[in-house]
C-alpha cells in the first residue's frame, strides 16, 4: 500500500532519478531509508533557516493548534499585528509598515505587484531576467514583455567602471513614466546566486522613483538571514533611508521555518492609499493566527540566539574552506556567495548532478543544476563548522578522485 500510494505522487519537476525517502528530520539532520543520516544542506527547500522541527516552534505550534488553527477573515486576533511590529522591530526598519500574511512566496510577489499596479494604475513593471519572482504565470519566465521589461544584466554583473549607470547609458532605453514598480530579488536569481551592483540598484530604485513608480523587494528566498541580514536589501546602501527602504516587501520560506506562511509588508502611507480605495484580497488562510504564532516564535529565536551572525559567519567559513579545497585539487570554476546562500559552479570536467549523488552517498544533501552545473548549498543557519568540514572533506574526495563523477 505504501509504495502504490508513493506511485500516485504527481511530480512537476526534474529529480535526480535516485529514490530519497524522509523518515523524521531534526536540526540539520534528515534520516532517509536509502541514505541513512544526511546533513541537509538546502534548508528543506531553502525554508528551515532554524534547521528542521525546531523544539520552540514545534511547541508553539502544538500549544496553540486547539485554539487558534483557522479563523474568518472578519475576526481579528492579535497575531498578525504583534507580527508586523516584532519583525520591523527585529529587522532594524526605518519606515512604518503594515503587512498581511497568506500562504506561499509566489502569491505574496503576485500581490504585491497588484498593489503597485493599484497604486500607480500602470501595468509594467521592471526586473532582471535572471530574476526568479514566483511560479504563477505573470511571474514565471519567460515574462510578457507587454507588461515586464526584464534587464539583461550580464554584463554589469563584472561591470568594473568607475561611472555611474546613467553616464553608461546601457538602460537609457527604459520609459520609467510606464512603470508602476521595480521588483528587485537581492541575489538570489533563481538558486544561481548572482548579486547586482550596488550602483545599478541605486540607479534603478531612484529612476523608477522619480517617475513615480514604487519598490517591490522580493525577499522570499532572500530574506531572514539567508544573506546575512535580516533582508538581502540591506545590502544595498539605496535603501538605508526611510524614505527610501522598499515600498512592499514579499517575504516566505524563513518566515515560519517551513511553515507554509509568506506575507507581504506595505508601506504605511500606501496602505492607507490602498485600504481607501476599497481595494478587496482574500484567501483562505488570510491572517491565519497558527502561521502568525508559528513566525512569531521563529522571530524571538533568531533574535535569541544571534542566528544571523551565526549564519553569516558560518557562510563566510564555508566559502574560505571551498577555495582551499579549490586551490588543492582544482576542479571547481567560481564559489559564489552572501551569508548562507552559496553555489559551486564546477568547471566541465565534472557534472554536478554525479557530485550530488558521490555527496548522498557520502551523507549530505545539497541541491544541484544540470544546466549551470553547480552545486547548491543553502543550509540553515544553525550549521556548524564541523558539518561544513566534513561536507568539504567529502566533496575534496570526490572531485579529486571518483570515477563515477568525470565526464567521459
Amino acid at each position: 500500500m505504501k509504495q502504490m500510494c508513493k506511485d500516485l505522487r504527481f511530480k512537476m519537476f526534474a529529480g535526480p532519478g535516485v529514490s530519497i525517502t524522509a523518515v523524521k528530520a531534526s536540526g540539520v539532520r534528515i534520516q532517509t531509508r536509502e541514505y541513512g543520516e544526511l546533513i541537509d544542506f538546502e534548508s528543506g527547500c531553502w525554508a528551515a533557516i532554524l534547521g528542521h522541527n525546531r523544539k520552540e516552534v514545534t511547541q508553539a505550534l502544538i500549544e496553540n493548534v486547539e485554539d487558534s488553527l483557522h479563523t474568518h477573515q472578519f475576526f481579528d486576533t492579535e497575531h498578525p499585528g504583534a507580527l508586523v511590529r516584532e519583525l520591523t522591530k527585529a529587522a532594524a526598519f526605518k519606515s512604518n509598515y503594515m503587512g498581511t500574511f497568506i500562504s506561499s512566496g509566489s502569491e505574496a510577489v503576485s500581490l504585491a505587484v497588484s498593489l503597485a499596479e493599484l497604486v500607480t494604475g500602470r501595468p509594467r513593471k521592471l526586473s532582471f531576467s535572471i530574476s526568479y519572482l514566483g511560479s504563477t504565470p505573470e511571474l514565471h519566465l519567460p515574462r510578457d514583455p507587454a507588461r515586464w521589461t526584464d534587464l539583461d544584466i550580464r554584463e554589469c554583473l563584472s561591470c568594473t567602471r568607475q561611472s555611474g549607470c546613467r553616464e553608461c547609458g546601457k538602460h537609457s532605453s527604459i520609459d520609467f513614466s510606464q512603470l508602476a514598480a521595480f521588483v528587485f530579488e537581492p541575489g538570489n536569481s533563481g538558486g544561481v546566486v548572482l548579486f547586482p551592483p550596488d550602483k545599478l540598484i541605486r540607479f534603478l530604485a531612484e529612476e523608477t522613483r522619480a517617475a513615480g513608480g514604487l519598490v517591490i523587494a522580493n525577499e522570499v528566498t532572500t530574506g531572514f538571514g539567508r544573506t546575512g541580514k535580516w533582508f538581502g536589501f540591506q545590502h544595498y546602501g539605496v535603501f538605508d533611508s526611510e524614505a527610501n527602504e522598499p515600498d512592499f516587501i514579499s517575504l516566505g520560506k524563513g518566515l515560519g521555518n517551513g511553515y507554509p506562511i509568506s506575507g507581504v509588508l506595505v508601506k504605511l502611507r500606501l496602505a492607507e492609499i490602498i485600504e481607501a480605495a476599497g481595494f478587496r484580497y482574500v484567501q483562505s488562510h488570510i491572517d491565519d493566527p497558527l502561521g502568525c504564532i508559528v513566525a512569531r516564535k521563529v522571530i524571538e529565536v533568531m533574535q535569541k540566539e544571534n542566528v544571523i551572525e551565526h549564519g553569516a559567519k558560518m557562510g563566510e567559513y564555508l566559502r574560505t574552506k571551498l577555495a582551499e579545497t579549490a586551490a588543492r585539487i582544482g576542479g571547481i570554476k567560481e564559489i559564489r556567495g552572501r551569508g548562507m546562500m552559496n553555489v559551486v559552479e564546477l568547471d566541465n570536467s565534472h557534472k554536478a548532478k554525479e557530485v550530488f549523488k558521490g555527496l548522498l552517498e557520502k551523507g549530505f544533501f545539497t541541491g544541484y543544476s544540470e544546466v549551470y552545473n553547480y552545486i547548491h548549498l543553502y543550509a540553515p543557519l544553525i550549521i556548524t563548522e564541523e558539518d561544513i568540514d566534513a561536507l568539504c572533506h567529502s566533496l575534496e574526495l570526490i572531485l579529486e578522485s571518483d570515477p563515477a563523477v568525470q565526464t567521459d
